[in-house]
């Protein structure tokens, strides 16, 4: 072997290195000298690599047994009530959570804190505030939970008895939050226990340590060369400090390569030889440790690597969108007459037993396949689900009202007898003849009735659905409104087309007049169940989804009937722009993705390929290239169709299910909307599922010559797989993705693998079928989505081998509408089944902050049964349907589901899905309405259902298990994925969708929840609950961008963020004089705009930059009323100190109110995915309220001073 010689030092010293040992261990020996490997080779039988080696195993074998059987019970990993002494989590880092290969070297090393923590709490537990045990047990019987093992223990009947009682007083800790324990996994956090995580770290160090060694000892002899050359008299003192440095590096080579030998009592003892190699490995770990976590700490502190977590958004975008949309001037499109009425109907929006009795009248009629010999007559059964937040649009009139107390009639009349001390006025139609007039000036938002001009604006203002509530409130009320707007029947005004009134003699002195009078208008459009509904329409690649889904299905009219393929096709029109495209959303500019999809759906329902705007639509196809170029989402429907070839398309794996749950890529870890797409599109790519009529159907043989630039036999469709269209591709797909998709390409066609894909397809075929099943009864059949309903129902349609008659895909067809909605420019599919419980928490919350909750009873008192029956799997009726089976553990660990019971949806309760800042705003609302003493009374006096305190802790549990380890609150689960997931997003067309980010909003929305809460129950989870707050605190911090703002992800975009990153703060404790808080406050005062105003449009969230002319095209002077009242709720919340801002932006607000109450509707608000817009019409109302009664609320008459 090789030695390096004395190397000698200018103060006379000699530094002598002893043999370089590459011996192997002696009871090794015999057997390895005699393979015929290099010496260097050796140093993989070393004991160091042996233990290396052996903790990597054991790492992967304990982790696949594991992830196969789940050991947990419910949410974290870890007591969440202590101090987790993590650097990524005071940094808002990703090292826990998926940040950069350099985060996971630098702070991954704080799941060794974790594992102390572990044990500290499973032997020695700790007690809250109360002195009662906290959620893990005292003492050694903790020791169970710690290694993920739940105790059986048996309890008697009293014990079960009294179990409700008590769960109304105190904490809930009869319920055991166990988590995964020190050795578990829990798929719903895609993460092991740490000690599994500590046991793999340690194994890839001592791996790369050793690969490392390796390089070294291959060129130890140049080393040594180069050392015995160096003069270190002439090379001074530093030179010689760093040779010093040299020479202990190599002798701490040296001492670790030769563990287990340096000892020559253990020589030939193997148990000596590990006892030793642990101790040396053991110290290295720790000495490695340290010395990572100090250099993070270091390039931290001079930025030479400044660690931001994942969910950091980042700065400003350097490809911003330039292309603007343009439509023909001038152009109004009315909604015809006999598309809003079809043979004497009316079309209505129909809500909760109301929908459900219209829903099942319409299927009662359609013969059963499931072989239960019932036919139609058990139609009601496969109707799952709480009613209430129901919202469809149907043809058929009204059934005989259910004045049952349990129906939205039945609560109705018992609130009107309490609080209006009189029966509801029979409806006749006579109060609709006498107030035409009056109920389509009050609808039609400052618009002409029933006009659409998308070159003034592509947003519709609601009108169809708007003059149904405001008729039905006249109908209820003997034809009067409310008192603050009654002068309207008696003195008309018009308004100009811009939402401007001709005269102010009406307008509110105060503002907290003019917010009363939006609350009064707002009331108009109150469902009977006590939501608010809205158009949540805007993007255009939805409702050809459901056009495709409904023609492979065989056109079923009970899916789609005649008349709503005429609202779709007018629809479709009327949004086509100038140049024959369309684009993604209604304010994109044209598009592939969008042109491609919606030219297929207008053909598909019956446009004629020779009509003037289907010519534009084709010419703009072939002028991009054909649809070869759209994106590949599009591409799919396509090959659902049969208008392209699978081999056109990259392959979407099933069998990528089979992955064991530790996989680092695994789509269990994805982001819950981006899984449930990709699921049904791998069910269907795996089934090569093409429309069973293709070969034969005349329109699919036009269509195939209609969308190409050339014949469609003449495509090499392998060739088309990464062509996209500039204007689609948001998202680039990286060259590793492409790799990726070309090796899978290989994997698909070669024959080769043919027997390996054939056995490994069929069994990822049957669990995603089983996945997809379940899904579907925990959402009622409703869904998460729109895409993954219609991929799900064709996915049915393909397991029922076409039969159209199927239960469950006649379960699907059933919910369908609950998707539709009509305005009055035409019929579109909404981005969900509504947004009502989020439009509605948000408003019943600005009446609270007016401080008139008790001036509008029934209107507060339908929020509260509204709320009451909208939270999940909490009422009798959702719990008898079959989605609260899946709230088991077992199958929330099967199908990746976070825990759902006692959160809030965005939509509904029978949709199925808590989201974090929905949760976080219903659980506001609730706890808002315990604040009006006429609600209470109605709870106390039975007219209301009491929500029991039981459930507002379950509320608690949802959010404070969806707190990420970087302190953020992601969406409707945690993050199990990793930033570098994203590099492998195939969509091109939305950014940021495959993990679930930590989002400002809702980080807030849960935090603030958590801080109210806190101050009605003080005693309830208490550390767990501040602590919670704090790291929430800590990591909105973290994502403040270097100009002070808050990038909004879900709205347009920065005045939204900055409303959620001041409101959180505050709420949590900072201080509104904190640097952080006044340098947002600077960044909003620097955008106001002249008019007094602000605004943004969509660009503002797909270039990740403030707008820079503001809501110009569609808002008025390049200001909004929702971007102002989002500002001024920012600027109040944070008591800014510059009144006079504060005063012009309410000033604005007040002047571009209606004067019936209302506000005008302007450009799109809400956003998803970086890229598509989406409407929420129902913003123009509620934050203009809700910042008016803020404002007043902060700076009292000093604002109504001129």
């Amino acid at each position: 072997m090789p030695s390096l010689p004395c190397l000698p030092i200018h103060d006379g010293t000699c530094v002598n290195f002893s043999t370089v040992q590459l011996s192997l261990p002696t009871p090794l020996k015999p057997i390895i000298s005699n393979l015929p490997l290099p010496s260097c080779w050796e140093l993989l039988f070393s004991p160091l690599c042996i233990l290396g080696a052996t903790l990597f195993v054991t790492s992967l074998l304990a982790s696949h047994k594991l992830s196969r059987t789940p050991l947990s019970e419910l949410g974290h990993v870890g007591a969440r009530g202590r101090k987790h002494f993590s650097w990524n989590e005071s940094t808002g880092g990703g090292g826990g959570i998926g940040g950069s290969f350099l985060d996971y070297w630098f702070y991954g090393g704080s799941v060794w804190i974790r594992v102390g923590q572990f044990l500290w709490d499973g032997m020695f537990g700790h007690a809250d505030e109360e002195g009662e045990a906290s959620d893990q047990n005292v003492g050694g019987e903790n020791l169970f939970a710690c290694f993920g093992v739940t105790k059986s223990s048996g309890s008697d009947d009293s014990s079960a008895l009294n179990a409700r009682e008590r769960n109304e007083t105190k904490p809930n800790t009869q319920q055991k939050r166990i988590g995964t324990g020190i050795i578990g996994y829990d798929s719903s956090l895609g993460s092991h226990g740490p000690l599994i995580s500590a046991l793999l770290r340690s194994s890839i160090m001592l791996l790369s340590w050793c690969s490392t060694i390796s390089f070294m000892v291959r060129t130890h002899g140049e080393i040594k060369l180069y050392l015995t050359k160096v003069d270190t008299e002439a090379s001074g003192v530093l030179y010689e400090a760093f040779l010093k440095g040299i020479v202990f590096l190599l002798q701490t080579i040296e001492s670790i390569l030769n563990a287990g030998e340096s000892n020559q009592a253990h020589s030939d003892n193997c148990h000596g030889i590990l006892f030793t190699t642990i101790i040396y490995a053991s110290a290295y770990i720790a000495l490695l440790e340290v010395t990572l976590f100090v250099l993070g700490k270091m390039f931290a502190f001079f930025r030479i690597y400044d660690p931001k977590g994942v969910s950091h958004p980042g700065g400003p975008r350097q490809h911003k969108i330039l292309r603007i949309p343009k439509w023909t001037k001038d152009q109004q499109h009315t909604l015809p007459k006999e598309l809003i009425q079809h043979e004497g109907s009316t079309w209505r929006c129909a809500v909760a037993h109301d929908a459900h009795n219209d829903t099942i009248e319409k299927f009662s009629g359609i013969a059963s396949s499931d072989g239960d010999g019932k036919g139609g007559a058990n139609v009601a059964d496969f109707l799952t689900g709480e009613p209430f937040g129901r919202q469809i649009w149907t043809l058929e009139a009204k059934q005989c009202r259910n004045a049952n107390e349990d129906t939205e009639d039945g609560l109705e009349g018992n609130l009107r007898k309490e609080f209006i001390n009189a029966s509801e006025n029979s409806r006749t139609s006579q109060i609709e003849a006498d107030y035409s007039d009056l109920i389509q000036e009050l609808a039609s938002g400052g618009r002409s009735p029933l006009a659409f001009d998308p070159s003034k604006n592509p947003n519709s203002c609601d009108q169809l659905f708007r003059a149904q509530m405001i008729l039905s409130y006249l109908e209820r009320n003997g034809g009067k409104l409310p008192k603050d707007i009654a002068y309207l029947q008696n003195h008309k005004q018009k308004s100009d087309d811009k939402g401007q009134t001709t005269s102010d003699s009406n307008a509110p002195k105060t503002v907290i007049e003019a917010a009363k009078r939006g609350i009064a208008f707002y009331s108009l459009l109150q469902t009977p169940d006590g939501h608010w509904a809205g158009d949540y329409g805007g993007p255009h690649f939805l409702l050809p989804g459901l056009v495709v889904a409904w023609y492979v299905m065989g056109c079923p009219s009970v899916m789609i009937s005649p008349p709503q393929q005429a609202l779709m096709l007018h629809y479709l029109k009327v949004h086509q722009q100038e140049d024959g495209g369309w684009g993604t959303h209604i304010e994109s500019p044209s598009t592939m993705f969008g042109t491609v999809i919606c030219y297929l759906a207008v053909r598909l329902l019956g446009a004629k390929h020779d009509e003037d705007w289907i010519v534009k639509g084709r010419d703009f196809i072939q002028k991009e290239g054909g649809a070869v170029m759209t994106s590949s989402w599009a591409k799919f429907w396509l090959c659902l169709v049969g208008c392209m070839e699978w081999t056109g398309h990259n392959s979407v794996p099933p069998e990528m299910w089979l992955l064991p749950n530790w996989f680092p890529f695994h789509p269990g870890r994805l982001w819950c909307h981006c899984r449930m797409v990709y699921l049904p599109m791998g069910y269907l790519y795996g089934s090569r599922f093409v429309y069973s009529n293709a070969e034969s159907d005349p329109l699919i043989a036009k269509l195939r010559e209609e969308l190409y630039c050339q014949a469609y036999e003449s495509i090499d469709w392998d060739k088309t797989r990464h062509l996209v269209a500039p204007m689609d591709n948001y998202s680039p797909i990286p060259t590793f993705m492409k790799f990726a998709q070309n090796c899978l390409s290989i994997y698909e066609n070669w024959t080769f693998f043919r027997p390996i894909k054939n056995a490994m397809r069929k069994a990822g075929l049957e669990f995603c079928l089983e996945y997809m099943r379940a899904e579907d009864l925990q959402t009622n059949y409703i869904d998460i989505g729109p895409v993954n309903k219609a991929l799900n129902m064709v996915s049915a349609f393909h397991a029922a081998n076409h039969d159209i008659n199927d239960v469950a895909v006649r379960s699907h067809m059933m919910r369908v509408p609950d998707y539709l909605w009509i305005a009055e420019d035409g019929m579109k599919m909404q981005g969900y089944n509504g947004s009502q419980c989020w439009d509605t928490s948000f408003a019943i919350q600005a009446v609270w902050e007016c401080g008139m909750l008790d001036k509008f009873p029934l209107l507060s008192s339908k929020v509260w049964a509204y709320l009451e029956r909208c939270q999940i799997l909490s009422t009798e009726t959702s719990r008898s349907s079959p989605a609260f089976k899946y709230e088991s553990c077992d199958n929330r660990d099967k199908f990746y589901r976070h825990v759902s019971k006692g959160g809030w949806p965005f939509s509904t309760s029978a949709h199925g899905w808590p989201i974090s800042d929905c949760t976080g705003e219903g659980l506001k609302g609730v706890l808002a309405l315990m604040d009006s003493p006429i609600v209470m009374k109605a709870v106390k006096k039975g007219i209301l259902k009491n929500i029991e305190p039981s459930r507002l802790y379950d509320a608690v549990n949802v959010i404070l298990t969806l707190q990420n380890e970087d302190g953020g609150w992601a969406t409707y689960e945690n993050n199990r994925g990793f930033g570098w997931y994203e590099e492998l997003n195939p969509s091109e067309v939305f950014g940021d969708i495959m993990i679930d980010y930590s989002y400002v909003e809702c980080s807030m929305a849960s935090m603030t929840a958590l801080v109210e809460f806190h101050e009605k129950f003080p005693n309830h989870r208490t550390r767990e609950i501040k602590f919670a707050i704090h790291r929430g605190k800590e990591f909105m911090k973290s994502i403040q961008r270097e100009d002070g703002s808050w990038y909004g992800s879900w709205a347009c975009c920065f005045c939204y963020g900055c409303w959620f990153g001041i409101e959180g703060l505050i709420k949590a404790g900072e201080s509104p004089s904190s640097p952080a808080i006044q340098k947002c406050c600077e960044f909003l005062l620097s955008h106001q705009r002249e008019n007094g105003g602000w605004g943004e449009d969509f660009t503002s969230c797909y270039d990740k930059d403030y707008a820079a002319h503001g809501m110009q095209s569609y808002g008025d002077g390049g200001s909004g009323v929702v971007n102002t009242a989002w500002a001024l709720m920012a600027l109040s919340a944070a008591k800014c100190k510059d009144v006079e801002a504060i005063k012009r932006g309410v000033k604005y607000l007040m002047k571009r109110q209606l004067d019936c109450g209302d506000w005008p509707q302007e450009g799109i608000s809400g956003v998803f995915n970086r890229a598509c817009g989406i409407t929420y019409t129902a913003y123009r109302n509620v934050f203009p309220i809700w910042a008016l009664g803020r404002c007043a609320a902060t700076y009292g008459c000093v604002l109504d001073r001129d």
